[in-house]
Formats: C-alpha cells, structure tokens, sequence
C-alpha cells in the first residue's frame, strides 16, 4: 500500500515538473515579446526627440538667415566673381551706396558737394573696380584730378573723400545691423532651447506613459518566474526523494526465493 502511494506521489510530482517548466516557456515567451515591444517604444520616442532636436537647429539657422537677408546682410549680397575693391560685398552696403548715388552730397550749408550723376558715376566704378590715384608720367599725384577708375574717369580729392564718407556711413550702419542681427539670433535660439527643453519634457512623459503598462507586465512576469523556479526547484528535489523511495520499495518488495 505505501508503494502504491509513492508511486502515486511520483506521478503528481513529475506532472507538477512537467507543468512549472511549461509555464517557464510560456513566461519567457512573454518576456521575450515584451521586451521587444520596450525596445519599439523607446526606439520611436528616440526618433521623436532626434526630431525635436533637428527642428530646433533648423529653425534656428533659418531664424539667422531670414534675418540677414531681412537686413540686407544675407547671401545675396555676395558676388564671388567680382574680384574688384565690391568683390563680396554685402547687400547692405550696395544698397546705402546706391542711396547715396541718387541724391549725391551736400555741404552743411546745402551746397552740392557731388552731383547725384557724378556720385552715380562713381558708385558704378566702384562697383566694377573701385578708384586709385591718378599720377603723372613721374608719379606725382595730379591735383584737381587726384583719383581715376578703371574707364578712365577722374576725380577731384574732395568728390573722392565724399564718396570715403558715405561709405564709412555705411559701413557703420552696417555694423549696428548686424549687431542687432547678432541679439535678434541669440535671443531667438535661447527661446527656441527653451522651447525644445519643454518639447522634450513633455515627450519623455509620454514615453513613461507608454512604457509603465509593458514594464509593469514585465516586473509580474519576472516574479512569476521567481515564483515557478522555486516551486520546480522544490518539486525536483521532491521527486528525486520519491524515486528514490520507490526504488528502494521496489527492492524490498522483490522476492528472495529463501536466498536472502
């Protein structure tokens, strides 16, 4: 009767084995889908924020652009194939010089200093070359015609000194623009990093929204897997200790003819 229970026992404990180490399949199944669908969602709220974060670099460029040209500093100006004194010169300057050529210089008493057709002239020549001096056979400057350009126009010192002075007017002008530039870009890249900063704020909260309901599944199926090692850690060493037991009933209940 008490082999009889031991094998009974034998055959629970080794279905017991046989279903923990089945749920064990099962689990690491699930583990194995669950991770996955982690690594899914932190790859696409990765992605999310390299987005952002290029986004924001592009606005900012853009921001810089836009707002050169707006000035009149931008790309445009530039004119690689002119190697003249103009040769890259900014749109900025082009422009108050062209201003310039329209109206011409005047004294403080409202005398005309360079006609607006000589200032054209001239803003043309230094479009195409700029001015040098103009020098006689023996090198001496000649006076009442101390510049010239490249067709062969000549200039007095004063018309010339005019035109030095509506270009440092420019050049001025110039520089405060792009001082303003300058704080208008700084300022805009410090709202847009204060934007991306919120921008990222608010994806990471999405991303532990999204992640909790797999993390926690995955945190029940790392206990439930504790759990059935243990119970198959228990029902094996168990079953040994039955098989054991039955082996040894087995020899005792085998019979000895009288020879033992």
């Amino acid at each position: 009767m008490a082999f009889l229970m031991l094998l009974h026992e034998k055959m629970r404990l080794q279905r017991k084995v046989n279903k923990l180490t089945l749920r064990q399949l099962q689990l690491s199944s699930r583990k194995e889908r669950i991770t996955k669908n982690i690594s899914r969602v932190q790859k696409m709220y990765s992605s999310k924020m390299s987005e952002l974060e290029s986004q924001a670099k592009m606005a900012q460029s853009q921001f810089s652009v836009w707002a050169q040209q707006a000035s009149g500093l931008g790309t445009m100006g530039l004119n690689p194939m002119n190697f003249g004194a103009a040769g890259g010169i900014s749109m900025f300057i082009m422009n108050g010089l062209a201003a310039w050529a329209g109206q011409g210089t005047k004294d403080k008493d409202g005398n005309e200093v360079v006609s607006s057709d000589r200032a054209a002239t001239m803003f043309q020549a230094f479009q195409q070359g700029g001015f040098q001096q103009n020098v006689d056979e023996d090198g001496k400057v000649i006076k009442g015609a101390e510049w010239k350009d490249i067709n062969g126009n000549t200039y007095t010192a004063q018309e010339y000194q005019a035109f030095q002075g509506a270009y440092t007017q420019v050049q001025q002008m110039q520089n405060m623009a792009q001082m303003q530039v300058q704080q208008m870009s700084s300022q805009y890249q410090s709202n847009v990093s204060i934007w991306l900063e919120a921008a990222k704020e608010q994806l990471e909260a999405e991303q532990d929204a999204a992640l909790a309901p797999l993390e926690m599944e995955e945190t029940d199926i790392e206990l439930d897997n504790q759990s059935c090692e243990a119970q198959l850690a228990d029902a094996k060493a168990r079953l040994e200790s039955v098989k054991q037991a039955c082996s040894e009933g087995i020899k005792d209940s085998a019979p000895t003819f009288g020879l033992g």
